[in-house]
């Protein structure tokens, strides 16, 4: 079924969700047994596992902001970037995770294809524009805020870049707050797609940035429980009255997301593992989830893993992959005296209510 984008058929927002719902093959009698699109198929929710909420199969930005700017992976260099990219997934299946979710809107899907057929890791991909200084010049200078909604939304109700593979999250970011005027946009066409779809929004986000972008989102129509705030835990410092400032955003029912395991140069174990704890003791542990956010790039010829760069120069860096959250994150946890039922929520419960909500 081909429902129409916005700015090329005029069709009421009822009849585009009766087609999207079919499409998407939702019941909404049961919530659990909705469908969610992956790289090789739809699955019901009740089979994404331990799922990883917001990672990169590859990345294709330099490594800082000195180095801004698209660059896509050089043609010598795609069967590699496939094979390594497959390898890190079969090993993170091999450490226990099943459900790996894309948060790279600007992703070349005929590599994501080959990758996904050599894994038997779920792959939920994405729509949505991220930082602008990252993203391909076609896309930064995009400026219909119309445009911007009528591509999210034949990504995620027709498919990606010609392909039947729909898209099953929506990815926004800003470099910062307050959000320029071209992110505001961003911000509310992705509100405005959420609203109409139910597919969920990840953020690139931040303590100091999250409260404008969740205003936005929700001002434009996004349903705060379908919206996850991610890197909430860099620059809080573990500070009581920085995570107090943040509760009105989960308190609407939003999910924060904390990924910054093993890099103490963004946020030291002992700030990360408070951030975590007080909201924990506070109630809200059923709004927290965690994820690693691998990513690596080729840097003339060479593979660079975020973190490996000035001014970090992690020797580690590169141990950080999918599979890392279940050898070093989730030990590491245990030991900081969390429970596994509270990982467990983190891990499985969270992400399967954030995709089967209505």
């Amino acid at each position: 079924m081909t429902v129409p984008a916005p700015e090329t058929a005029t069709l009421s927002r009822r009849g585009f969700l009766t087609g999207l719902l079919s499409a998407c093959a939702v019941t909404r009698a049961e919530p659990n047994s909705r469908l969610i699109p992956t790289m090789t198929g739809p699955v019901p929710c009740t089979s994404l596992g331990t799922t990883l909420v917001h990672e990169h199969l590859l990345w294709f930005g330099g490594p800082g902001l000195q180095h801004a700017g698209y660059a896509p992976i050089p043609e010598e260099l795609r069967s590699e970037s496939v094979a390594f990219a497959a390898g890190l997934l079969n090993d993170a299946a091999k450490a226990g995770i099943t459900t790996v979710v894309d948060v790279t809107p600007h992703r070349p899907i005929d590599l994501y294809r080959q990758i996904a057929r050599r894994t038997t890791v779920k792959i939920v991909p994405s729509t949505g524009f991220y930082r602008r200084a990252k993203i391909p010049a076609s896309w930064a200078a995009m400026e219909d805020e119309k445009a911007m909604e009528g591509r999210m939304h034949r990504e995620i109700a027709e498919g990606i870049d010609g392909t039947s593979i729909r898209a099953g999250v929506i990815k926004v970011a800003s470099e910062g707050a307050p959000l320029t005027d071209w992110e505001k946009k961003v911000f509310r066409a992705a509100g405005r797609v959420q609203k109409a779809t139910g597919v969920p929004i990840e953020s690139h986000s931040g303590p100091k940035s999250a409260p404008e972008q969740h205003a936005l989102l929700v001002e434009a129509g996004a349903d705060p429980r379908k919206i996850v705030l991610c890197h909430m835990d860099v620059g809080t410092q573990g500070r009581a009255e920085r995570l107090e400032a943040l509760l009105p955003l989960l308190k609407q029912g939003s999910y924060f997301e904390v990924d910054t395991f093993g890099q103490d140069f963004y946020t030291p174990w002992s700030h990360l593992t408070a951030f975590l704890r007080s909201f924990c003791d506070a109630g809200f542990a059923d709004r927290l989830m965690i994820s690693i956010d691998c990513n690596w790039h080729w840097e003339n010829g060479v593979m660079i893993f975020e973190g490996a760069e000035p001014p970090a120069r992690d020797p580690n860096a590169s141990r950080r992959t999918y599979a890392y959250m279940m050898t070093f994150a989730v030990p590491r946890l245990l030991d900081s005296g969390f429970s596994k039922k509270e990982i467990d929520t983190f891990l499985i419960g969270n992400p399967r209510r954030l995709f089967s909500e209505l």
